[in-house]
Parts: structure tokens; C-alpha cells; sequence
């Protein structure tokens, strides 16, 4: 006799039938919604996510060359080796400085830029006839377009009228909105000439790089040859507190669902045993047509792991699904304070693994329990009927 009968039999019995089993219907729309939510706010957080770290890559790159000072000859071969593989780049002089304007101080990471590299996105229209300031920085210094401001370096001094700190001044001519708070408070830019007048000190100490660099490109940076030695560190490595703590999100965010799903797996155990002790004589019925008792109880349990793995799949494509129609179609749905004002969506093949795996995994294990339970208690085919005689 074929499976097929049997299934399409319990499935209308299931969700068809007079007597259907509420308890095992609740069940089977809490795995429906276990898996469509968890795949939808997984998009969602991996979405904002990715939209968090781009937006910090776009400005602190990619990946920095660090070094103390390298040749001449050193740094024109570096670059056109980077030129030569299609990367984006520039040089520059990082300081620690204070900035006075008016009458605030605050600490600032002050990039000295050269110019005659590409400039990232960021900074392609900027103006570096003067100082470029992050826009919270020159809002917390209450200063506005060509206010003087000093720059002072802690780190060098002048002799002269005693151990005074080095300071230049430069007027305000530009803002840096970049959208990643850490930058926006701390970070300046200007022309390197500057800096290096600042710290009487001649060269580069690190290079930024833009946008996606292949392990190979990565490999060939790292072997070149140099008087000096240098190190490539890469944006995790800069940040790997931030990294930790998006990692740390996403895994709180998988328990709190697998716990909710354990509230799913009790309506499953409930449901299923209600269910095997209602079907006791339709599988008699099967017997009797000629069926075997293990082939019945094989085909039982086939039939609910099949229901929970077709009823996962189902969510795990509709959360899909209105993901993208989200991500197509949504307007803009958070105030205008928040950086981003729509929802980004980011899908991975991992994602959806997981939506679909976390619970159909619970409810196969919860399956397997019921079943067992009722294999134990069930009784043979023949005393059944003459129970019933």
C-alpha cells in the first residue's frame, strides 16, 4: 500500500476534519512563525548590521599599512603597487592633538592628508585650505565656518620660554558628516604639509585602504620588501570590541528564540499525544487493508517530521519574501533622527540555515519524545479489535 494515502489522510485529519486536533494546529502555525520571524528580524539585525560597519569602513577603510617612516623610494613603490591593483588609498599623518576654538578644548585624532592621492568618497568635495572637523566635534566646540582654531600637539614642545606644546592655528573651513558617531566626535582632517610643520617631522606614518581587498591582494602587500618594517591591520583587528558585541548581539538574539521556541515544542509534545491516542483506530484501519504494524509507526513518524520540516520551509520562504518586499517597497519608517530612516536587509545563506534548522531541530527532538511515548503505551492491533467486539 502507498504512503501517499496515509499522509493526505492525516493531514486532512489534521487541519479538515470536525474533530481536528486544535492543540497540534497551534503547533504547527507556531513553527510557521518561528521560522518566519526569526529569518525576518535576522534579515533586519544583519541588514543594520552591515549598514553600521560599511559606514565605518567608508571612512576608517578597509585596512591600514602602519609603519614608523618609511623611503622615499619605499612609499612610491608601495603605492604603485596599490595603484597597480585597482585599490584605493591614501596617506597620511595620524596625531593625537587638542583643538582650542574660542573658549573650548577637546582631544582630537588629526589626519594629516596627502593630496595627491584619491581621496574616499567622504572627503572627494572637502576643502583643505583650512581644517576639516568632524560635525559633532565642531558642534560641541561651538564653532562655525573660518573660527580660528589652534592646534596643539602634547606630545612635542618647544624649549623656548620653557617646555610649551607646539601649536599651529588654522581657520575652519569645513564639516565631516559621516553618520558614525566615534568619527564624527573625534576625527579631523587637514593638508599634511601642516602637520608635518606641526612635528617637524618629514613622511608618512600609515596608509588607509578602500573598499573590498582580495586575500591575494593582501598577500602581495604583506610580502613587499621594505627597509622598515610595517604591519596590515585590518578593520576587525581595529575594532574587534564592536565586532565582539555585534557577534554578542546575534547570539542573544538566537537564544531568546530557541527559548521562545521551547514554548512551540510544549504545544507540539501536548498536540502529538492528544493526536496518537485519536489515531489508535484509524491506524488499525490501515492494518487491516493490509499494512504492517512497523511500517504504520514508521510512516507516523515520517508523516510529523515531514509536516514540521514542509511547515518550516514555508515560513522560512514567506519571511523571505517579505523581506525583500520590504526591502523594495518599505518607506521611510523610523524618525528622522535615526541614521537609518528604512529598514536595510541583509539575507545570507547562513541565515536561512539557521531560521530553518533552530526550529525544526526542537521540533524533531520534541517529535522524537512523543512518538517514543507512544510506541510504549500502544497496544497491539489484534487486542484493539476485540477491545471493540
Amino acid at each position: 500500500m502507498s504512503a501517499w494515502p496515509f499522509f493526505r489522510y492525516f493531514f486532512n485529519y489534521i487541519l479538515g476534519a470536525k474533530t481536528r486536533q486544535k492543540l497540534l494546529f497551534i503547533a504547527v502555525s507556531g513553527l510557521f512563525l518561528s521560522s518566519f520571524s526569526l529569518i525576518f528580524i535576522q534579515g533586519i539585525m544583519g541588514g543594520l548590521q552591515k549598514s553600521l560597519v560599511n559606514r565605518s569602513k567608508g571612512v576608517n577603510g578597509s585596512h591600514v599599512i602602519r609603519f614608523q617612516e618609511l623611503t622615499s623610494e619605499d612609499l612610491t613603490n608601495l603605492k604603485d603597487l596599490l595603484r597597480k591593483k585597482a585599490i584605493l588609498f591614501y596617506s597620511e599623518l595620524e596625531v593625537e592633538v587638542m583643538l582650542k576654538g574660542k573658549n573650548f578644548v577637546s582631544p582630537s585624532r588629526l589626519h594629516g592628508i596627502d593630496l595627491s592621492d584619491e581621496r574616499p568618497t567622504f572627503l572627494e568635495d572637502r576643502d583643505f585650505k583650512g581644517l576639516v572637523m568632524g560635525s559633532d566635534l565642531a558642534n560641541k566646540m561651538n564653532l562655525k565656518f573660518f573660527d580660528e582654531v589652534q592646534i596643539i600637539s602634547p606630545s612635542v614642545t618647544d624649549s623656548l620660554l620653557g617646555e610649551v606644546p607646539r601649536f599651529v592655528s588654522e581657520t575652519l573651513v569645513d564639516y565631516v558628516y559621516s553618520e558614525v558617531s566615534e568619527v564624527d566626535e573625534f576625527e579631523s582632517w587637514i593638508r599634511i604639509g601642516l602637520v608635518q610643520n606641526l612635528l617637524r617631522q618629514r613622511g608618512i606614518n600609515q596608509i588607509r585602504l578602500f573598499g573590498e581587498v582580495s586575500s591575494s591582494d593582501l598577500n602581495d602587500i604583506k610580502k613587499f620588501r621594505t627597509e622598515v618594517p610595517f604591519e596590515v591591520v585590518s578593520w576587525e583587528k581595529m575594532n574587534g570590541a564592536l565586532v565582539w558585541s555585534l557577534n554578542l548581539e546575534t547570539k542573544v538574539m538566537l537564544f531568546l528564540f530557541i527559548s521562545m521556541s521551547l514554548l512551540v515544542a510544549i504545544a507540539i509534545t501536548s498536540g502529538l499525544l492528544i493526536f496518537f491516542s485519536k489515531i489508535r483506530k484509524d491506524l488499525m484501519s490501515f492494518w487491516i487493508l493490509g499494512m504492517s504494524q512497523p511500517k504504520l509507526l514508521q510512516l507516523c513518524l515520517r508523516f510529523i517530521l515531514g509536516l514540521a520540516g514542509f511547515i518550516c520551509l514555508i515560513g522560512c520562504i514567506t519571511g523571505s519574501i517579505a523581506l525583500r518586499v520590504l526591502e523594495s517597497y518599505g518607506h521611510d519608517i523610523m524618525p528622522d533622527i535615526f541614521v537609518e530612516r528604512t529598514f536595510p536587509v541583509e539575507l545570507s545563506a547562513s541565515s536561512i540555515v539557521t531560521s530553518f534548522l533552530i526550529p525544526f531541530g526542537i521540533s524533531m527532538i520534541f517529535s522524537f519524545f512523543s512518538f517514543g511515548q507512544f510506541r510504549k503505551e500502544n497496544q497491539s492491533f489484534v487486542d484493539i479489535v476485540r477491545s471493540i467486539s
